[in-house]
């Protein structure tokens, strides 16, 4: 594993070929199967994904600057680096998600943002958590793009999330989650990503074989949800107590510019579900 003075060293030697606009430079340094991750539940996969954008982007900007360099390197693989970037808006730019292009304004833009990267063993990147203040951007450019969740089609997504949940397919409810979504219940350790989701997932229909969702509400306010909901079912699965279980609670949700969930944050009352399980609905322990 190269030691950080190599991770610190490739840092500026990909700022410095970001600031001449030279892609091909700029790519030299990410693994072919980089993850450019967004935050907001969108990626690109691939350095020629990320070559295809940063493309676009110095035809859109081609005098973008990142200035204000700072970096933070975190043993054993990871640098943080924050930056400011000016640059003019001269030509269309073809956004990565939503698929928008933006003609060209002639404005000039200041914004601030982070990349959190990691390294491989080569001391290639092989992933870039990038938060960009692109509200700020999009502001400064004096356009709003189409990004902020429909209303009807989240509140069909809640209604196809509940179905899922009774469906006793797991996969089908991790299907409704971003690539790299995020599902946590009551504080507890995330599951990232679709397939620790399904697992999170069938642990409760393994459970309650007869398990049904109902979905009491949902309150909506720009990319953010609380899905409101009631369990009801039978604890008879494998080692189960036989209990009838009735038990609500709701999920804080991030939409994500693709229409799917970001980041679910889940909570009820867990005294009470295991009170249930021992003992039945509306029964007192012994």
């Amino acid at each position: 594993m190269p030691n950080q003075t190599d991770q610190l060293a490739r840092i500026q030697n990909l700022v410095l070929a970001f600031n001449n606009q030279d892609v091909a430079n700029s790519v030299q340094h990410l693994s072919a199967a980089v993850t450019w991750s967004r935050g907001d539940g969108t990626s690109l996969i691939g350095s020629e994904s990320v070559s295809a954008q940063l493309q676009s982007f110095f035809t859109a900007f081609p005098d973008a600057r990142l200035t204000n360099v700072q970096t933070l390197a975190f043993e054993p693989n990871a640098v943080l680096v924050e930056w400011v970037l000016e640059a003019t808006h001269l030509a269309e730019w073809l956004l990565p998600s939503p698929h928008q292009a933006i003609s060209a304004t002639g404005r000039s833009v200041r914004i601030v943002g982070a990349d959190l990267l990691s390294f491989d063993s080569s001391g290639e990147i092989e992933w870039d958590d990038a938060r960009v203040d692109t509200a700020s951007l999009f502001a400064q450019l004096g356009v709003l793009p189409s990004s902020t969740p429909d209303v009807v089609k989240i509140t069909a997504l809640a209604e196809r999330y509940t179905a899922a949940w009774c469906s006793q397919n797991a996969a089908s409810v991790a299907s409704f989650y971003s690539a790299d979504g995020r599902l946590s219940i009551n504080a507890g350790p995330p599951s990232v990503g679709r397939v620790a989701i399904t697992e999170a997932a069938q642990g409760f229909m393994s459970a309650f074989p007869d398990m049904q969702v109902i979905m009491d509400g949902l309150l909506l306010q720009g990319d953010r949800a609380v899905y409101r909901w009631t369990l009801v079912g039978t604890n008879s699965g494998a080692g189960g107590s036989g209990n009838r279980v009735r038990i609500s609670g709701f999920e804080v949700w991030q939409i994500g510019v693709d229409g799917l969930i970001v980041e679910s944050r889940g909570h009820f009352d867990s005294g009470g579900y295991q009170r249930q399980i021992q003992h039945g609905v509306g029964d007192s322990p012994e």
